[in-house]
């Protein structure tokens, strides 16, 4: 027979091991994300049910060649010196920059920390690798709505390299790489590579690449207008 005291102590660890369980699976709160495509994106994938955001992982494998993906170069001149761009790119609040026209910012995991940042959350955390940040893709001023969501893979401040890939679960699979250089003149140059492919061929020769374009050219445009904010603020007298 089993004691009365062994029974009482495994069915207070079995009620642990549930309220435990139960706050871990509520670590993403979906009513707070304002975006539904992004909502259900997250629950398709079971992302709300994780008690590890580490379990997300990166669609960029280093031992996979570059060459099996397909390629898109874009390169932008910044009117300002490397380092001031540098600075800025590397330390943005991305969630505050991608609250603008085409973009929204729908939710930010932190993966070293398990932690959540929400739209509404005063936080505003600047870029790190292990973050993965889901957005919503606005087209035909909002008819349309794509999620998408990417985890920033490498900060390199010794050769001025940003680096982000799609997770695993998104339908496009690659990586971003964001290259600076001093262009000569006081200005700064920036390589913008995209690695990209998925299981459609219409969608990757086609779709892709212009809605991708439209999207980076709206990013660095809001990137130049914050060096721009952030100088007047620097400059305005007390």
């Amino acid at each position: 027979m089993i004691s009365y005291n062994f029974r009482i102590l495994f069915i207070s660890l079995c009620f642990s091991w549930l309220a435990v369980n139960s706050q871990n699976i509520n670590l993403i709160k979906l009513e707070d994300v304002p975006q539904r495509k992004v909502r259900v994106y997250i629950r398709s994938n079971s992302i709300n049910q994780m008690d590890d955001f580490s379990l997300i992982k990166p669609s960029w494998k280093n031992d996979i060649p570059e060459s099996e993906f397909h390629l898109l170069s874009q390169k932008f001149i910044i009117k300002n010196k490397l380092s001031d761009v540098w600075d800025h790119y590397s330390h943005v609040d991305l969630k505050k920059s991608f609250t603008r026209h085409s973009v929204r910012f729908g939710l930010l995991l932190k993966k070293h920390s398990t932690t959540v940042v929400y739209a509404k959350d005063l936080l505003s955390p600047e870029i790190d690798t292990g973050q993965v940040y889901f957005l919503n893709l606005r087209l035909l001023k909002g008819l349309l709505n794509v999620p998408v969501a990417f985890e920033i893979i490498n900060i390199d401040a010794g050769n001025k390299i940003v680096e982000f890939s799609y997770i695993d679960s998104n339908k496009e699979r690659g990586k971003q790489t964001l290259k600076f250089s001093d262009n000569g003149d006081g200005c700064t140059s920036i390589l913008h590579l995209s690695y990209f492919k998925s299981n459609s061929t219409i969608r990757d020769a086609m779709f892709y690449p212009l809605l991708h374009r439209k999207f980076i050219k709206e990013f660095h445009r809001n990137m130049k207008q914050g060096i721009e904010n952030r100088q007047l603020m620097a400059s305005a007298p007390y």
